[in-house]
């Protein structure tokens, strides 16, 4: 047993214990939000510590980035308060907790901050929880606790079926295809029983990952041979660095797990990998090169896009001085002369997530059965983008080349994916339409629209809006693949 974790857990058991016996003081006033803001920090401390009570009996994993990214976020530490699959795994159970986690956070931050948007007539914050809403949460966070505290120390390991369920509801993508109307609809045909359902939910994620797999090797081992008869021939290694992302050799292996002709390898340093390509010997001789570097380019385009980073074959231009020596004659003393800032702004890489990974993956699926015709007003200008930003460097300066390549891509996107017609004059209007899904917010889009727009100074704002447009561009490609891969597993699903 894990006695860091177990200790962790009895403080929040009695954190969540403070938080009660204060609320509690404060019942009788008038103070009802705070009652029922004093009663969710209760809750949330019940629900770290029924992760906590996961992660013990789930030690083996050695998976402390799960509960990190759980830790941090309040409405799954609501949602584990009065939901955990130590006690059931049943979809309707989580879409209610869920529920209610969202609800309650929302109204605990309408009733505690002051919106100074707020109309005259809104209702301020300290009037938005009704006394019952307080009483109701404040014996519910009790009730909460003392089941907690009999559930007592955690035992034994969670099954196999249990740890698939925790993987595959902490996914973004996989939970909301868990949740969906079809696999849902099974469940009732599985007449509640959890167990069951699980199991066939997870043989049935297997078959679609393995239809998913089986459909882009097939795309990318074109032309295939008969079956059985094509075996691995051909090998190519390409050293790619990134400047942006840290990277790490299990979240490289999300990559791996998925195809069988292009694997990143890790190097053991953290700003490169080796992509390494296999073809098989039915692959004519002829059509190598271009097979080969055609694949390296798709695979470096769909991890630019994935992690809105930056990925490319050699490293960055501004690593390089322009002066070997410059020396004050007086003094003797040597200085340096700072030639530029590179594409990635501070240098500070961040770290490359399963969710950066699972981006990539997602525009692999959707963009590689592209037809060429279609695949091109995209993707080569995104490329010529991505070429004009290594050979930016203390030389010359391409960053308002490299721009208006990114505004390229994103205006092929949006013809292609979002019904623009072409024209100038309807290009906003398409914008703010391909971007309202993920982006609801119509001032921050226009914010956003800037960026595709030359204002001020061109070699001032030149570095901003590269950045900017190339974001915009990896934004709504993630967009795009996410879509159409949806589409295309709903489709399979029976």
């Amino acid at each position: 047993m894990n006695e860091k974790l177990l200790n962790g857990r009895l403080r929040c058991l009695d954190q969540a214990q403070g938080f009660i016996d204060a609320a509690e003081h404060l019942n009788d006033t008038n103070c009802p939000h705070i009652v029922y803001h004093l009663s969710l920090l209760a809750l949330e401390e019940v629900g770290k510590a029924s992760m906590l009570s996961a992660q013990m009996v789930s030690h083996a994993r050695g998976d402390d980035g799960r509960l990190e990214r759980w830790l941090e976020s309040h409405r799954r530490k609501l949602q584990w308060a009065v939901w955990s699959p130590m006690d059931r795994i049943s979809p309707e159970d989580f879409q209610a907790a869920q529920r209610f986690a969202e609800g309650a956070h929302a109204k605990r931050l309408a009733s505690l901050y002051v919106d100074p948007k707020a109309e005259i007539t809104d209702l301020p914050p300290c009037e938005r929880v009704p006394a019952e809403y307080a009483h109701e949460a404040l014996n519910f966070a009790r009730a909460r606790l003392e089941m907690e505290r009999a559930r007592g120390t955690p035992t034994g390991e969670i099954d196999e079926l249990t740890e698939w369920f925790l993987d595959t509801m902490e996914h973004p993508d996989r939970s909301r295809q868990l949740l969906s109307k079809p696999f849902t609809a099974r469940f009732e045909e599985f007449k509640g029983d959890a167990r069951a359902w699980a199991a066939w939910s997870r043989d049935e994620f297997a078959r679609l990952d393995r239809e998913s797999r089986e459909l882009l090797e097939a795309d990318l081992a074109r032309p295939a041979a008969p079956k059985g008869a094509a075996k691995p021939r051909w090998r190519a290694n390409a050293v790619v660095y990134t400047p942006s992302h840290s990277l790490r050799p299990k979240v490289l292996a999300q990559w791996n797990d998925k195809f069988e002709a292009v694997k990143l390898i890790w190097s053991g340093n953290k700003d490169q990998f080796t992509l390494q390509i296999t073809l098989r010997d039915n692959e004519p001789l002829p059509a190598l090169p271009g097979r080969v570097i055609s694949l390296a380019k798709l695979v470096v385009a769909c991890l630019n896009v994935g992690t809105i980073g930056y990925f490319w074959f050699e490293r960055s231009g501004f690593e390089r001085k322009m002066f070997k020596d410059v020396r004050d004659l007086e003094s003797k003393q040597s200085m340096t002369i700072e030639g530029g800032k590179s594409f990635w702004g501070d240098g500070r890489a961040v770290a490359l997530t399963p969710e950066h990974i699972d981006h990539a993956i997602h525009c692999m699926m959707a963009f590689a059965p592209l037809p060429e015709v279609q695949a091109e007003p995209i993707f080569m200008p995104y490329y010529n983008g991505l070429a004009l930003i290594a050979k930016s460097d203390v030389f010359y300066n391409f960053d308002l080349l490299a721009r208006g390549a990114f505004c390229g891509s994103l205006a092929g996107a949006l013809r292609h994916y979002g019904g623009w017609s072409g024209k100038p004059e309807d290009f906003e209007a398409s914008f703010h339409d391909g971007f309202a899904p993920f982006m609801p917010d119509l001032e921050h889009r226009t914010q956003m629209f800037k960026a595709l727009t030359v204002e001020g100074d061109p070699t001032e704002t030149s570095l901003v809006n590269l950045r900017s447009a190339k974001q915009l561009a990896d934004l709504y490609l993630i967009h795009t693949a996410r879509r159409t891969w949806r589409t295309i597993l709903d489709r399979n699903v029976p």
